[in-house]
């Protein structure tokens, strides 16, 4: 499964490199000159699922909700913006198809306990953060070991593990993280992201390992 990635700020596509999101640039891509038209392009060459980062409300610099609700009616949408709270996954609910928990915005453990707790689990995915090969957290004192606990206890499928600082850059190599997980995460289904090229997409298969996020490369029109 090849998922489309779309960054928005200031209801424009966005790329850049690293995770630097001050310096991103509007996205060129083959698809379009704007989220609408990408989204539009996207679902005619065949794709059935966008995850799109609402980089603005990650944040807290405002929203792109309005757009991204446009952009659900056209192609189903896996989102991230920042959910901390079970409120927030609710809210969700006339945003995008999915939601996404992202440990880049997790504050409070009994917070993230009871989305999972409370909400259906085949509505979200769990989103594992790195940056500079560390784990990317809201609140440092939750431990990877916290994270992985949490999902083995769930009924959570999907979990995504995006090296952020990998985005944009065209380079993807194995993280310890990654080796964690896999030796410790029961009964879920891993989609990479971060860097993903065609030679890992390659490596990953032959370990069984199917799902990918892709952006600078398949915007190219390189994948």
């Amino acid at each position: 499964m090849i998922i489309p990635v779309m960054d928005i700020k200031g209801n424009e596509c966005v790329s850049g490199k690293s995770g630097n999101r001050e310096s991103y640039d509007k996205l060129k891509s083959i698809y379009g000159n704007n989220p609408i038209e990408i989204a539009s392009n996207l679902k005619k060459s065949g794709y059935s699922l966008l995850y799109i980062a609402d980089l603005d409300r990650i944040e807290n610099k405002g929203d792109n909700t309005e757009l991204i609700s446009r952009i659900n009616e056209i192609i189903p949408v896996l989102l991230d913006n920042g959910i901390s709270t079970l409120e927030d996954v609710k809210a969700n609910e006339n945003v995008s198809t999915y939601s996404i928990v992202a440990t880049e915005t997790m504050n409070d453990l009994n917070d993230i306990q009871r989305i999972i707790r409370d909400y259906p689990n085949d509505k979200l995915a769990i989103s594992i953060d790195i940056k500079d090969n560390q784990l990317l957290i809201g609140n440092r004192s939750i431990g990877i070991e916290d994270i992985v606990e949490l999902i083995n206890a769930s009924n959570i499928r999907y979990v995504i593990l995006l090296n952020i600082s990998h985005v944009g850059t065209k380079v993807s190599d194995r993280s310890d993280f990654e080796k964690y997980l896999r030796d410790n995460m029961r009964d879920v289904e891993f989609i990479m992201a971060g860097g993903i090229t065609k030679e890992a997409i390659d490596e990953y298969q032959k370990e069984n390992m199917t799902n990918f996020l892709v952006g600078t490369m398949l915007h190219e029109g390189n994948l």
